[in-house]
């Protein structure tokens, strides 16, 4: 069995999926400054990463793409604005594979494709599904940081129940709700 990667990179197109343009909305409303955010999933528009040299900005952010196109798209967008490179770092690999041993605490952490992706015959290769990757990135999650969910993504009505039970469980709640994002604290 290989990896699991994906053929089809994401163009910028806000009419479809405007997830990653209104993070940034969310992070500039909420004055979220020198912080470190995880984002699953880059587009190959690399909106989230672009934003980050803003002398008001100054977060950092590690994320993660299964697509060669969009991650040579990180490469490309390094090598011409290394002032990005110091901020902004992607890594190639399939999220179900991620461990908590290699992940920083993280401020704020985005979760738009939760539930998007995940196939059972990945439990041979992959120690996570979706609840155990959000539990996982909850743990990962500061007391007081932040999380963030697209309630756009095609898969969203898997993903609520798994968020409402982490809710119910004491660990998160819901702050609030910009454009098509529900953001959530960690408790």
């Amino acid at each position: 069995m290989k990896l699991a990667t994906y053929r089809q990179a994401w163009p910028l197109d806000t009419v479809v999926c405007p997830c990653d343009v209104e993070l940034v909305e969310v992070l500039e409303i909420m004055e979220v400054r020198g912080k470190t955010l995880f984002h699953f999933g880059t587009g190959s528009h690399h909106v989230v990463g672009r934003s980050l040299p803003r002398p008001t900005s100054r977060n950092k952010v590690l994320a993660v793409t299964a697509n060669r196109e969009e991650y040579e798209a990180y490469i490309d967008l390094v090598t011409e604005d290394p002032e990005i490179a110091k901020l902004y770092k992607v890594i190639f690999c399939d999220i179900y594979t991620l461990s908590g041993d290699i992940l920083p605490v993280f401020d704020f952490v985005s979760l738009f494709h939760l539930c998007e992706f995940y196939k059972p015959e990945r439990n041979r290769y992959a120690p996570l599904d979706d609840e155990a990757l959000l539990a996982l990135m909850i743990e990962r999650t500061a007391r007081g940081g932040l999380l963030a969910f697209y309630t756009g993504s095609c898969a969203y009505s898997k993903a609520r129940p798994l968020i409402e039970e982490e809710g119910r469980r004491g660990l998160i709640r819901k702050l609030t709700r910009h454009k098509h994002l529900d953001i959530y604290s960690k408790l």
